[in-house]
């Protein structure tokens, strides 16, 4: 796995553990960079090799106990692959919102800028050109971004090799995660 910064040195993670799972789960943890009060776009890239077995997910929250694992209390949103489907689920009420994928190469971008306050402002979904989540895109309902977001979980599950390419960018901070 590769995590660099920009404006940084290219630093390397060490590679994924092996699944302790039957189902080839694995997870790691990544620090986001701190938000800036002049920051104001949080966006993404998601691409992966997408199948209707297969999940890729990024999980955004705060590690309240700073113990550099995102744990399920401490999880706020998921965005990402879930067997043939791109879903957004608030991990506090449940609310998912969910569109149909088709298998392939896809890339999902996802493009959210925000107000000082850091309320959503406007959101942009897309893979491959094709519009998602229009209603939450016209909502933009308050569970999108949490200025105290300091980590991001990644689950890849279902992958024969792991293989998702993800460049995350919060303001003037992008950062692309490489899972080999």
């Amino acid at each position: 796995m590769i995590f660099s910064l920009l404006l940084a040195a290219t630093i390397a993670i060490p590679a994924l553990p092996p699944s302790e799972y039957d189902d080839s789960e694995v997870v790691t943890n990544v620090a986001l960079p701190a938000i800036d009060a002049e920051s104001r776009l949080f966006s993404f890239r998601l691409a992966l090799d997408a199948t209707p077995s297969n999940n890729v997910s990024l999980v955004f929250g705060r590690d309240a106990d700073m113990d550099g694992v995102l744990s399920r209390a401490e999880e706020s949103l998921m965005i990402g692959w879930d067997c043939g489907e791109w879903k957004v689920l608030d991990c506090a009420t449940g609310y998912e919102a969910v569109e149909q994928g088709s298998p392939g190469l896809r890339m999902m971008e996802w493009r959210l800028l925000v107000t000082q306050e850091f309320a959503p402002r406007s959101l942009e979904v897309s893979a491959g050109g094709i519009p998602l989540f229009a209603a939450l895109c016209a909502d933009r309902p308050r569970f999108l971004f949490d200025a105290e977001w300091d980590m991001v979980k990644v689950v890849c599950r279902g992958l024969d090799a792991p293989n998702p390419h993800i460049v995350c960018s919060a303001g003037q901070m992008p950062m692309t995660i490489r899972i080999r």
